[in-house]
């Protein structure tokens, strides 16, 4: 159990009392007479309104984390230099503007990081698998989660839903998610941090319960969890393969077709251009998927973020996601994608966990580590091949 801190909760403790006061409201700084800078983190939070539950983990001034329950249970915000720092987070720009909540119904694309369910073309296309008609469906996003637990360091919240697919059924589920922020940085492999590079850290775990007398995998077709991350171009998407992994069947292609001034496989590193101008997908199969999937964004004069996430892979489990409507035998574990700009202009880091029968009360789960890091890119490469067991220097790196 997680010490609870917000209305109309337990409470522990009056110094994690004050910590509750401050997360559940505004913070300080948000009553300074002096805006903060564009794209920061406090700057979103005040752009949400006083009228929307937010809730802060963190320091005002070190790693930060704000996660909107109200849009998904979604984490919207991550700063390394918290207020004033950075948004690592996309943002859509209804939100900062303060137009998203005025649209009727609002629109799912808030952005942060979320959870959605798998596969796509069952719950996002109509019966007729018209891609043209691809939706996403209110009873999932921006469905309301409802905070059940907090901590200084840990929230954790719930949605219960009925998710309707295509198949001409529902999907009766409670969705869980428990994000932790991770101030501070400790890996055995890529040992401690050089000077000049800083982190935060985002632990995610997200389960689905099967709450019909349905079961998912045998009255209903199998499901995944999927996590999905949005942040702003522009750099590389590098995704390992696994040893042995053919290069020409590393991935796959969902949407526009990507030639060498995009993609590369060289050295078991898969690199994609990110630069939120064509719209692009690919997905990476479980027995070809290697650790997890990073993402080095380009700021320039030889300084960049990287953005690192690692989560279990079964390379002989059941996964669902696959190109919309189209038949597939098997289904894929990491997925990334390049916005063309009509959506935003953003990139995404995405994630699943291996599907499996679910009776009534029965549970799957899934856990992401996303960490990260500014500094030198030369550094951020050494991070990142700790943290993926790949030498990211080996790998093809896209001009921009």
């Amino acid at each position: 159990m997680f010490p609870t801190l917000c209305k109309g909760m337990m409470v522990f403790g009056s110094a994690l009392l004050v910590f509750g006061m401050m997360s559940c409201g505004n913070n300080a700084s948000e009553q300074s007479e002096t805006p903060p800078p564009a794209g920061s983190s406090l700057a979103m939070v005040n752009a949400l309104g006083d009228g929307i539950e937010k809730i802060t983990l963190g320091a005002s001034d070190g790693p930060q984390v704000v996660i909107v329950p109200s849009l998904a249970g979604r984490v919207m915000g991550a700063s390394i230099e918290g207020d004033a720092g950075e948004n690592l987070m996309w943002v859509d720009s209804t939100i900062l503007d303060g137009t998203y909540f005025s649209q009727n119904p609002p629109k799912w694309n808030a952005g942060g990081l979320r959870t959605w369910l798998a596969p796509e073309d069952l719950f996002f296309l109509p019966p007729d698998k018209d891609a043209a008609k691809w939706f996403v469906p209110a009873e999932l996003d921006p469905a309301p989660y409802t905070v059940t637990a907090q901590s200084a360091t840990e929230v954790a919240m719930e949605l219960t839903t009925s998710l309707p697919a295509n198949v001409g059924k529902n999907y009766d589920v409670k969705l869980t998610r428990r994000i932790t922020l991770l101030p501070s940085f400790s890996d055995p492999a890529a040992g401690p941090l050089p000077e000049g590079v800083s982190y935060m850290g985002i632990k995610q775990y997200h389960s689905v319960e099967n709450l019909s007398d349905l079961v998912i995998g045998k009255d209903l077709p199998l499901v995944c969890l999927w996590s999905l991350l949005q942040t702003h171009p522009s750099g590389t998407m590098l995704i390992p393969t696994a040893p042995g992994t053919d290069p020409a069947k590393a991935y796959r292609e969902y949407f526009n077709p990507l030639g060498p001034d995009r993609i590369a496989v060289e050295n078991g590193i898969i690199s994609v251009k990110i630069d939120g101008l064509y719209r692009s997908k690919i997905g990476v199969n479980g027995p070809a998927a290697g650790k997890g999937i990073a993402f080095l964004r380009d700021d320039g004069e030889g300084r960049g973020v990287l953005f690192v996430q690692i989560f279990s892979v079964d390379p002989n489990g059941v996964y669902v996601d696959k190109p919309w409507g189209k038949p597939s035998d098997y289904g894929d574990a990491i997925e990334m994608y390049n916005d063309d700009g009509k959506m935003g202009g953003f990139c995404e880091l995405e994630c699943h966990g291996p599907a499996k029968v679910l009776a009534k009360g029965e549970v799957q789960d899934h856990e992401m580590v996303l960490h990260v890091f500014k500094g030198q890119i030369t550094d951020l490469r050494i991070i990142g091949s700790a943290l993926l067991g790949a030498d990211l220097s080996t790998a093809k790196y896209f001009a921009l």
